[in-house]
């Protein structure tokens, strides 16, 4: 892994971020002394990798994005709009096939 600003190898462990998503490992530059979060792919997200993976494979299993939403709030206390879920699909469906 590189550092995402100066591109130097060189980088060390700087304890963990904490947010409502989970925790997440962050790292410091030697050379350039900032610090950042390796990419996942579910950047600036609101909710949870977990959340989104589940509404994406229940609507690709056939479930309509009424029946999607409408289970994400039964079942997980999660509120969102069907055009929340369908651009979830749009999105990461190419990564979790």
């Amino acid at each position: 892994m590189k550092c995402p600003f100066c591109k130097n190898p060189k980088i060390f462990h700087q304890g963990f971020r904490y947010n409502s998503t989970g925790k997440k490992q962050k790292y410091q530059c030697v050379k350039c002394k900032r610090w950042f979060v390796k990419k996942d792919g579910f950047e600036r997200m609101r909710h949870s990798k977990k959340i989104i993976s589940r509404a994406i494979h229940m609507h690709n299993d056939g479930l309509s994005l009424f029946q999607v939403q409408n289970h994400l709030w039964q079942h997980d206390g999660v509120k969102v709009t069907r055009k929340t879920i369908s651009d979830w699909t749009k999105r990461y469906s190419i990564f979790l096939k």
